[in-house]
């Protein structure tokens, strides 16, 4: 059934993430440090507008809606989100209006319209995502997913070449490209239409539910983007560009591999819980931990393997240097704070127990910031990412260890073992060989470590071994009948 739901959303998971990431690069070679140090800022803000908006809505809708129930239900549910969007998008548009107060850079009025508009589409479209994820409509969620970081890196383009390389430029594209997504995503799942109906106990339930995640998040937000705003305090929007660039692709690598497994493990895990037990639940979830560490694993550690001359060869020469420099610690505080965050909390979340993540994401942010700022001080902008680094760590453990003593939950020890000599065999082979900054080069490497790393699964896992060898062997029976 995981592996199923899985493959279902694997386009999404695939397409959007790498055009993230491709957009990372395209970038380096438009826009100067100032514009890019602009955008990453405005972005930043975005995920925090959203985040006291729309997403203690969006968490309820994942947890407790019901796409196929009975329809005086749903409309109440669709009166409510509809009425939570127009309320959404005013105070966003609220919130532009300060920030030039907060960010440092160059403010235009079509700088502040082109925030208002990527910032309030953003926020519908996360939204909307959720809940077409919650309904199991892979079109939907494959559009959305996808629709805004394909073609929003294109239409960015377009407008780049019309408006100038501009942080103004760029959003705009991914404003329009969001707005199109949204507009299919309302056809295809429906919208409520009597705003004024909205439901006062749903909304209530909601913030009971979501509030505590909120903050939660909050504070992985803090993690996650308080490195840039610590170096934007002290050293200006230019030094962030130069660092958000190893920053930006190190977070985005990480996710990419969680999400290819992620998309239906929790879900999965609350229909198993809901059907079978907690028990059952549980079990689905550790589950869902060994996939998520079978695709995190390996993807940071062959990353991180040939770090240095990819980045010699993607990256725009000014952004260079301090790419290679963060990149690798970036890797490593991606995937531990993916790992916390789609395996060690959720154990907290199927027990309706939200009070250990929000300690433990304070713990996180409180880390990061700290580190961030000495790492500042004694290593420069390397050292923030380092420090970084060293708070996604200290969080991770303290979640693992309070999750044993509670739940008894934790990633089955064998799997464990077994990943990681598989991921460690892989990384000392890539390390070994003498990859240069070429395509060819680098796509050798990264061959050697996938038949490597591939090799030591089917080792380690007979019985998916046997699974495969079987399914090849009918796909080949049914090609020579």
């Amino acid at each position: 059934m995981l592996l199923r739901q899985t493959i279902l959303y694997l386009p999404a998971q695939v397409v959007g993430p790498v055009f993230q990431f491709v957009s990372a690069v395209v970038w380096t070679y438009y826009l100067s440090p100032g514009e890019m140090g602009a955008f990453a800022l405005i972005a930043a803000a975005q995920e925090l507008v959203y985040l006291g908006g729309l997403f203690w809505f969006s968490l309820y809708t994942v947890r407790y809606f019901d796409g196929a129930g009975h329809a005086p239900g749903r409309a109440s549910y669709l009166n409510t989100e509809l009425a939570l969007f127009i309320l959404s998008t005013i105070g966003t548009m609220l919130v532009v209006l300060a920030l030039p107060a907060l960010i440092s850079a160059q403010w235009t009025p079509q700088l502040v319209v082109a925030s208002a508009s990527y910032m309030a589409s953003r926020a519908l479209v996360t939204h909307m995502t959720d809940r077409a994820r919650t309904e199991a409509d892979t079109l939907a969620y494959t559009v959305l997913q996808s629709m805004w970081p394909v073609a929003g890196l294109g239409f960015g383009l377009g407008l780049v070449h019309v408006m100038g390389p501009t942080a103004a430029a760029v959003l705009w594209g991914y404003a329009l490209a969001q707005i199109v997504s949204f507009v299919f995503a309302v056809w295809r799942l429906g919208i409520g239409n009597r705003p004024r109906e909205a439901s006062r106990e749903m909304v209530g339930a909601a913030l009971t539910y979501g509030l505590p995640l909120v903050i939660g998040a909050v504070l992985v937000w803090v993690a996650n983007n308080g490195v840039r705003f610590v170096v934007e305090w002290t050293e200006g929007a230019a030094a962030v560009g130069l660092v958000t660039v190893g920053w930006a692709l190190g977070l985005r690598a990480a996710a990419f591999a969680a999400m290819l497994v992620t998309a239906a493990a929790f879900p999965l895990a609350v229909k198993r819980a809901r059907d079978g037990g907690m028990a059952e639940g549980q079990a689905q979830l550790e589950r869902n931990g060994v996939l998520l560490m079978a695709a995190l694993a390996p993807a940071a550690g062959g990353l991180w393997a040939v770090s240095e001359p990819l980045v010699r060869l993607i990256i725009a020469e000014p952004y260079r240097e301090m790419t290679v420099a963060v990149l690798p610690l970036a890797i490593v505080a991606g995937a531990l704070r993916n790992f916390r965050t789609h395996f060690g909390e959720q154990v907290f979340l199927l027990h309706e127990n939200p009070k250990v993540p929000l300690v433990n994401d304070a713990i996180d942010a409180v880390a990061t910031i700290a580190g961030a700022a000495v790492g500042l001080y004694f290593g420069g902008l390397p050292g923030v990412v380092a420090g970084a680094a060293a708070g996604t760590l200290a969080s991770l453990v303290v979640t693992l260890a309070v999750a044993w003593r509670w739940y008894r939950f934790a990633l089955p020890a064998r799997d464990f073992a077994k990943l990681a000599l598989a991921t460690g065999v892989m990384v000392a082979a890539v390390n070994a060989l003498p990859t240069v900054p070429t395509a060819l080069s680098i796509g050798m490497a990264m061959g050697v470590g996938v038949v490597l790393y591939a090799l030591g699964i089917l080792a380690f896992y007979p019985d998916a071994r046997d699974v495969l060898i079987r399914q090849i062997w009918r796909l080949a029976r049914r090609a020579a009948g």
